[in-house]
């Protein structure tokens, strides 16, 4: 009986060597950029609403680790209003120089009110133009950048949770299928208000 234990013991041992994952949850540092103390919507609650879409073996937990201050890149014009903004190359490499002193294995999620551009330059035949347009999230395997910048509180968890789900190898929908649509922000109806059953397969085999 004694040898048997023993066996099984051992076999368990291995079996989690084998496995190290199922003991080691990903969790999210939040990292929130110029938010205001008056803030109406709780940067952090809005992470851990998007956290809800996915299941519940999937993220360890939510851990807040500070605010920066940081003066913005360039100043864009909206709607005759003129207003400060992150380059958004210039801020993901920052987030990024920030994520590889951490020690911890986790992704690190910045999140602010500011709104993030990034521009681009494309020839005519005659010149050169550039382009320049708003970054809503960007979340790569271990760093990302959400803007709630123009985004109402009913999207902005869903927007939070496009972004995780690309850092979990979730492509974009064409169609407005679930939360990975590519054009979730500019339709508000979609045929599952989460994520579809191929998708939950890939996080679940993940």
């Amino acid at each position: 009986m004694k040898g048997h234990f023993l066996k099984y013991y051992m076999d368990a041992i291995i079996s989690i060597f084998r496995h190290p994952r199922a003991l080691f949850m990903a969790s999210i540092n939040v990292l929130t950029i110029n938010e205001e103390p008056k803030e109406k919507r709780d940067l952090v609650k809005i992470v851990d609403n998007a956290k809800s879409y996915f299941p519940s073996e999937t993220w360890d937990d939510i851990y807040y680790i500070g605010k920066l201050i940081l003066d913005h890149d360039v100043k864009i014009t909206l709607s005759e209003d003129c207003l400060g903004a992150f380059l958004f190359e210039k801020l993901i490499s920052r987030i990024k120089r920030i994520r590889d002193a951490d020690d911890l294995m986790n992704v690190l999620l910045a999140v602010t009110p500011d709104p993030i551009v990034a521009q681009y330059h494309s020839f005519n035949g005659k010149s050169f133009v550039r382009t320049v347009y708003l970054v809503h999230d960007y979340v790569a395997e271990n760093a990302g950048v959400v803007s709630f910048f123009k985004i109402n509180d009913r999207s902005s968890s869903k927007v939070v949770a496009h972004g995780l789900g690309h850092n979990k190898g979730l492509r974009h929908h064409a169609v407005p299928i679930d939360l990975m649509h590519s054009e979730l922000l500019r339709l508000q109806v979609l045929q599952v208000e989460g994520f579809c059953r191929v998708c939950l397969r890939k996080l679940a085999q993940d």
